[in-house]
């Protein structure tokens, strides 16, 4: 698949690399935690008690939705009652370290991409039995559980999925009809409206490219979704990134920036992708759902639409997994039986109220029937991609425990280089690619996976 020679990668970095936490500071490393046998939930004891639960993302338009959520729960479990601790983003993950490293931890948790961090500490409850017990594995979408498995270097679920944050590349459809132009229904449509929607002499643009922090998810997304290349690594450890079929998707997507999009674009990060797409300088960017929200306050649901990676010739799509947002149960939590019944219920009974209020999708499967996810044309192309089985999602592999700095220390300013014309298209996918499969080496030779 690719040009050079196939196999492990050498183990050119010492063991100790593995505790370069995939979001921050590290625990013990994935070396030290053998692989967790599923939770017995016969020793819980009684559904009885206080559960305190860490909110990872606090902010004060969601804060009020799980109190809200949580007053309704205590009112269906009166013998149970639910301490919320709001932490904000941005320093959650700090405050969880510390926590782990004094013993104080909470009995839930909401957990994000940093799973692998927490596995590694066996911060976690393995919890397949119960989970299947319960009935919550027949209730719950699929694709979501098993792109949560592959997270575990076990292959175990240690986090209950609540909802799926999938990417998506959004355009206006007001522009779209202003100029006479149809939607666009494949890649060469959509790179031919940017171009022709593209008015730099009005400051409008037919992208916003994001150039800056966070530029390697569309980066992934746009490239696997171009090229139809269906894994990140091969049996044998091979990285697809430079995949020839990759190199050409690559290329065509970072030809968006400066021929369609702003220079400034260079250092864009969120809060300016978002800026411009909202502020009318954009016709077109790549995010995820979270800015969902944003678009329809800004321009209204009816002049935006939110697609999924256009299907090639024979209608295959291929995606990068979205990331899933789950509720943790501590492995030291004192109160496991009534934490689980506050799990359960989070993830059927208040599944929809949740996501609705976050604009993903749920992971219950009768939420993902809900009229406000019909209502969402966004939403509802998400959960209809899902359902075709000519879909095919490449996992991305942030079960690495150094997945996010290789993203961010050293794939985001190399980005820049490629798109200033400093650094080749080929050698930027080749330097990652072994260095990926220098990560995964080492990941498997040290955490047994």
């Amino acid at each position: 698949m690719t040009n050079r020679p196939r196999g492990r990668a050498v183990l050119a970095a010492p063991a100790t690399a593995l505790l370069i936490g995939l979001t921050g500071c590290m625990g013990p490393s994935a070396s030290q935690a053998p692989a967790a046998e599923a939770a017995d939930a016969s020793d819980w004891g009684e559904p009885t008690g206080t559960v305190e639960f860490w909110d990872t993302n606090a902010n004060a338009t969601l804060t009020p939705v799980w109190e809200g959520l949580i007053a309704d729960f205590e009112a269906e479990h009166p013998e149970i009652d639910v301490e919320y601790v709001g932490l904000p983003n941005s320093s959650a993950l700090q405050k969880v370290d510390n926590a782990l490293a004094s013993g104080a931890v909470p009995d839930v948790l909401l957990v994000g991409n940093d799973v692998a961090n927490l596995i590694a500490q066996n911060a976690l409850t393995r919890v397949d039995e119960v989970f299947e017990s319960s009935g919550l594995a027949d209730a719950s979408d699929p694709t979501m559980v098993e792109s949560e498995r592959g997270n575990a270097p076990d292959d175990g679920l240690y986090k209950v999925p609540l909802t799926s944050l999938s990417d998506v590349i959004w355009y206006r459809t007001d522009w779209l009809a202003q100029a006479g132009l149809s939607e666009p229904t494949s890649y060469d449509e959509f790179f031919e409206r940017a171009q022709q929607l593209n008015a730099p002499e009005e400051n409008r643009f037919g992208y916003a490219f994001r150039g800056g922090p966070g530029s390697m998810p569309p980066m992934f997304a746009m490239t696997y979704g171009m090229s139809g290349v269906g894994e990140f690594f091969t049996e044998d450890g091979q990285a697809t990134l430079d995949d020839p079929a990759n190199v050409e998707a690559f290329k065509r997507y970072v030809s968006l920036y400066g021929s369609v999009s702003a220079e400034a674009d260079l250092t864009n990060d969120y809060p300016k992708i978002v800026a411009a797409f909202d502020g009318g300088s954009a016709w077109a960017t790549h995010h995820n759902l979270g800015s969902y929200q944003d678009h329809v306050k800004a321009l209204g649901a009816e002049n935006i639409a939110g697609v999924q990676p256009f299907p090639d010739e024979d209608g295959v799509v291929t995606a990068t997994t979205p990331a899933i947002s789950g509720l943790g149960l501590m492995a030291e939590s004192d109160a496991k039986a009534a934490a689980w019944e506050f799990i359960e219920y989070m993830t059927t009974t208040g599944n929809s109220s949740w996501a609705e209020a976050v604009g993903q999708v749920p992971a219950s499967l009768e939420a993902q029937e809900a009229p406000w996810i019909q209502d969402s044309q966004p939403l509802r192309e998400i959960v209809e991609t899902a359902e075709d089985p000519k879909t095919q999602y490449v996992q991305l592999p942030i079960y690495l425990p150094d997945y996010a700095s290789i993203c961010k220390t050293e794939m985001e300013p190399d980005l820049q280089a490629v798109l200033t014309g400093a650094m080749a298209p080929e050698a930027f996918l080749t330097k990652y690619a072994e260095r990926f499969e220098q990560a995964l080496a080492e990941y498997e030779q040290y955490a047994g996976r």
